[in-house]
């Protein structure tokens, strides 16, 4: 299995390594990334690089030159795990790409991603997303899948002016995590996919004193002193917008939310937020006259269908279960015009799953989509 302080030699000019953790790796590391994405991520990196509660299982893959010994080129796998429809879903993010201005042009990241694969299906994981550069990373099969940073906007004005004074915010401290992590349990049974709730992870990314763009704060809302709800607040990556990750709250809860939000902001100018358009703060504020402005979303790809298909298996047969086609006994083709994918039913459940290569005779297929769509079909992209 490849671990870290991996070490190859590409060619004569270049070598590629997977960081052992040591303090020279990450200044070489730093000095790449502030190059290649400015200063603002330094503090981001070195609270990764030294203090994620998974720093075993975060991997900074890197190419040198040989000559100098200077880093120039690098990724970085970081693990997540997704729970989707009852199952567990071992996945990670490709993070940190960068490559120096100097070096561009000799396919480096394509070596690293190359890499990057054999890693993830030595590992385990079965997707990777990342949420890098618009359509770039097409090449390597990655497509827009799952909704990630939507946009809405709202007139100061638009908010409703309740007198709310029996409710508080406060910051979020350790005693909270319990009440927030049934919170966020019971919340995310209206999603198809979420994260799985991580205690330390959440103490790392959350339970922070102040917000950037790269750090959130987890904050209480209380009514006479006992929680209703919780909200996660940052800014946005381009530091232009609040990003808001809430709870389950009631319409009073989402007011005092918007009336603290706007305290901090121009009051002559719109509220514009991050917020997840289909959750129930997002179609809150729709319904009070904000407006979308904008979406992106999540990049995907599923490197070995065939394990993908294998590891979700049981949620495809619950959805079959639940629909006029239960009891199925047949073989089913889908076909993404690259590869086919049968799934043989018996008795609605599926008993192998085999894959072929190549686009298959029309009339032999019951599914004919394309490999994005698919996977936005299989991982329910927006609504059901």
């Amino acid at each position: 299995m490849i671990e870290k302080g991996f070490f190859t030699k590409l060619d004569e000019q270049f070598s590629l390594r997977i960081s052992n953790d040591s303090n020279e790796d990450f200044v070489k590391i730093l000095e790449l990334n502030v190059a290649v994405h400015g200063e603002e991520v330094k503090e981001y990196i070195e609270r990764i690089y030294k203090e994620h509660p998974k720093k075993k299982d975060v991997l900074w893959l890197y190419i040198e030159d040989n000559s100098t010994g200077q880093i120039i080129s690098s990724i970085t796998l970081l693990p997540l795990e997704w729970q989707f429809e009852g199952i567990i879903l071992p996945v990670c993010e490709m993070g940190f790409v960068g490559t120096l201005k100097e070096y561009r042009g000799k396919g480096l990241i394509g070596k690293l991603n190359e890499f990057y694969e054999r890693v993830m299906m030595e590992r385990g994981y079965l997707l990777s997303g990342l949420r890098g550069i618009p359509y770039y990373y097409r090449r390597f099969g990655y497509e827009f899948v799952l909704s990630l940073d939507e946009r809405l906007s709202l007139s100061p004005n638009q908010i409703p002016p309740m007198e709310l004074s029996h409710l508080n915010i406060r910051k979020a401290t350790r005693k909270d995590i319990g009440y927030i992590k049934n919170q966020y349990n019971s919340n995310s049974n209206s999603f198809l996919i979420s994260n799985n709730f991580d205690r330390e992870s959440f103490y790392f990314k959350f339970m922070n004193d102040s917000f950037d763009d790269c750090k959130l704060s987890a904050y209480i809302i209380e009514e006479n002193g006992k929680p209703k709800g919780y909200f996660l607040i940052g800014m946005s990556f381009d530091n232009e917008v609040h990003a808001i990750i809430t709870s389950q709250l009631s319409p009073p809860l989402m007011i005092k939310l918007l009336q603290h939000i706007n305290e901090y902001s121009k009051k002559d100018q719109d509220l514009n937020l991050n917020v997840a358009e289909f959750s129930e703060f997002g179609k809150y504020i729709l319904s009070i006259g904000g407006k979308l402005q904008s979406n992106y979303g999540w990049q995907i790809k599923v490197p070995d269908l065939k394990r993908f298909f294998e590891s979700i298996k049981v949620v495809l047969e619950n959805r079959v279960e639940k629909s006029k086609f239960n009891n199925l006994s047949k073989t089913v083709i889908i076909s993404n015009y690259k590869q086919s994918i049968e799934l043989i039913f018996n008795n609605g459940k599926i008993e192998t799953i085999k894959i072929e290569s190549g686009y298959p005779d029309a009339e032999k297929c019951d599914v004919r989509i394309p490999g994005a769509m698919l996977l936005k079909l299989l991982l329910g992209d927006r609504t059901i």
